[in-house]
Parts: structure tokens; C-alpha cells; sequence
């Protein structure tokens, strides 16, 4: 224990013998700033002619230039980190768009096969709704004089991608080439 104790007031002795660094004025950190942004690591020779025009000792301009280097690594981080941030949430956005699109598109597609599956009575009557003008036989017209009706199609279960898309969008032109 008195060992200890005897170690530990050597220890304040020593410390009270060191200079105290003091605070770099403004003239010096400018001086500092401009030569770190010229060169990030300094040579021995360079260190030593900085600390004499700086009045430094040579060690404490080590430091800090080892505490300035570690400052701009952290802003490198952060601001990568930040670009990270900014590029996820355009990435969640377009995802949320494009889940409600698919959304539409499946919702469009059980149209679809409900009127494929549920025959030429009820596909002619949502064909009917769909185009929005229809005759007294329950053939319906498109603009470009196309009659969409599932008897129309010369089979009652099968009715061609083309003349679907045709009756439901109400135009007389595919828009891609089905086969």
C-alpha cells in the first residue's frame, strides 16, 4: 500500500513539472489548417520547421495532426453515412410506389380472370361496364367500331389477350403484338 501511495505522488510531482500545453491561438490554427490541407501526413523535417514557426514543441503538432486526421475520417464516415441515409429513402419511396402499382395491376388482373373464368353472361355484362355503351344484344363498342363480346370470339371459354385488352381499354390498336 505505501508503495502505492509513494508512486502515485511521484506521479503528481511529474505532472506538475510538465509545461502545460496551452491553447493554439487563432493565427496558429489557421497556419495548422493550411498546411494539413496541403499534405495530411508530415515529415519529420517538415514537422520541426512548422513547430519553429509556430512556437510549438514538435510533438504537440504531431497530435494534432493525428487528432486532425481522425476529425476527418469521423466527416468522412458521417457524411457517407448521411448519403446512405438520403439514397434509403428514395429507395423506400420508389418501393412504396411500386408496391401500390403492383397492387393496381393484380386488382386489374383479377378483372381479368373473373371475367375469364365466370363465362360470356357475366364477362359481357363487365365488358358492358367496362366500355360503357352497348347494344340490345349485349354486344358492346369500342371507338374503333370493335365489337367486344365473348361470343364474339367464336368460343365461349377462350377469348384472345388482344381483343381482351382491345374491349377493355376501348381502343382499336394493341398495345404491344400478342401472338
Amino acid at each position: 500500500m505505501n508503495y502505492h501511495l509513494q508512486n502515485q505522488s511521484q506521479s503528481h510531482e511529474n505532472h506538475a513539472l510538465k509545461p502545460r500545453k496551452k491553447r493554439l491561438d487563432g493565427d496558429q490554427h489557421r497556419l495548422l489548417e493550411t498546411s494539413f490541407n496541403a499534405n495530411q501526413k508530415l515529415k519529420a523535417e517538415d514537422k520541426i520547421k512548422l513547430a519553429r514557426q509556430l512556437g510549438l514543441p514538435p510533438r504537440q503538432v504531431e497530435i494534432w495532426y493525428q487528432n486532425r486526421r481522425a476529425r476527418n475520417k469521423n466527416n468522412v464516415v458521417e457524411h457517407g453515412y448521411r448519403n446512405v441515409q438520403l439514397e434509403l429513402g428514395n429507395v423506400m419511396a420508389e418501393n412504396i410506389r411500386l408496391e401500390k402499382h403492383v397492387s393496381m395491376l393484380q386488382h386489374e388482373l383479377n378483372n381479368v380472370q373473373q371475367m375469364i373464368l365466370f363465362g360470356s353472361t357475366a364477362s359481357a355484362s363487365i365488358l358492358d361496364s367496362v366500355s360503357g355503351s352497348s347494344n340490345e344484344q349485349g354486344n358492346s363498342t369500342s371507338q374503333g367500331n370493335m365489337i367486344c363480346n365473348w361470343r364474339d370470339a367464336g368460343n365461349d371459354e377462350i377469348f384472345r389477350e388482344e381483343e381482351l385488352y382491345t374491349c377493355l381499354t376501348g381502343s382499336g390498336n394493341p398495345l404491344w403484338p400478342l401472338s
